[in-house]
């Protein structure tokens, strides 16, 4: 019980789980509107697997970087679920908010934007996309490579075309310019960390088009079980505006191999469904409630919530992707793991 309180100062919120009943603690408030559509996410498990997922208690954070650092943390790991972790970290990686939706930027539940996006990419054959490498987000978040990638907005030097993204113009529009069905267009789509992990990267693997993934210091929950020349290519950060023009050369020059890899990673991301999503949160969980010493009991401070409430609690646009991600009770059980 002490390594989960001593885990509380770096903890947006607590979810405590009890008799299938789910009960939070808040501790500061999240960017947009992620504890909403997280929380919201593990009500739908609990809805999918009635009964069956286990007592816990467990600590929350919402940023992006990863905080309980290997080395400073050698005697007591700290468990801390988050988006992402790093090699040098102890924090448990968790599905992020925007599989349930993305309520700030328009995009749909998982199960949607991704058959969205696949009917985007199947529009165009492989021969027919542009032959250039495409990456299009926000270089403003502290991120050196987004910087220096900015510097390969060159189609004809770089085989690169690098857009940055205008939030307000966007927002006016209603998201229609960046609307990802709509950015399979290129053969080729580069993913680029920006303050740490970004949730853009299922998206990217989504289109069918080669990824080229510049070397990611953090990893999500899904990105260990990619692999290099199967479901992407890796670009190094160094000397990166060439590295990236070779990648496109060697692609033209390869059709087929490089349309093989494309449809590997969509195939990749074809198979985490939501019902992979929520058997990978269902094994997760019981896992770590398998290593607590103690019985989970809802906090006096903590508030119970439920699918109701945070219906009440969404605005219109929020209450829409929630009703759409809404999940059911399963036939099946979840899923085994080969040990």
């Amino acid at each position: 019980m002490s390594h989960v309180m001593e885990a509380q100062k770096y903890a947006a919120f607590r979810v405590v789980i009890v008799g299938g009943k789910l009960f939070v603690d808040f501790y500061y408030a999240c960017v947009q509107s992620r504890a909403m559509f997280t929380i919201w996410g593990i009500l739908q498990l609990l809805r999918r697997y009635p009964g069956k997922v286990p007592d816990v208690d467990l600590m929350f954070d919402c940023m992006d970087k990863p905080i309980i650092d290997r080395g400073e943390h050698a005697s007591m790991p700290l468990p801390l679920f988050r988006y992402c972790t790093s090699p040098h970290h102890f924090d448990i990686p968790f599905p992020d908010w925007s599989f349930w939706g993305w309520s700030e930027t328009h995009i749909s539940p998982w199960n949607e934007e991704f058959k969205s996006i696949k009917q985007g990419s199947s529009s165009l054959s492989w021969g027919r996309r542009i032959p250039v490498a495409f990456w299009k987000g926000n270089p403003d978040v502290v991120s050196p490579i987004r910087i220096e990638l900015l510097n390969c907005n060159n189609t004809e030097m770089w085989r690169a075309r690098i857009m940055r993204q205008n939030w307000t113009e966007e927002e006016r529009l209603g998201f229609q310019r960046s609307k990802l069905s709509k950015q399979c267009r290129y053969r080729y789509k580069i993913y680029a960390e920006g303050y740490a992990w970004s949730v853009s990267l299922k998206y990217i693997l989504s289109c069918g088009s080669l990824p080229l993934i510049i070397s990611p210091q953090y990893q999500d929950f899904l990105s260990r079980g990619l692999i290099p020349k199967k479901n992407y290519l890796s670009i190094p950060p160094f000397d990166l505006c060439p590295s990236i023009k070779a990648a496109v050369d060697w692609g033209n020059a390869n059709p087929l191999e490089a349309e093989a890899i494309g449809k590997a990673a969509q195939d990749f991301m074809e198979s985490l469904s939501m019902d992979r999503i929520y058997d990978y949160m269902y094994h997760l969980i019981s896992e770590y409630a398998k290593l607590q010493d103690f019985v989970p009991v809802q906090p006096s401070s903590a508030l119970e919530v439920c699918t109701n409430s945070v219906l009440c609690y969404a605005d219109d646009k929020q209450k829409s992707l929630l009703k759409r991600s809404l999940a059911f009770p399963s036939d099946e059980s979840p899923c085994t793991i080969s040990r």
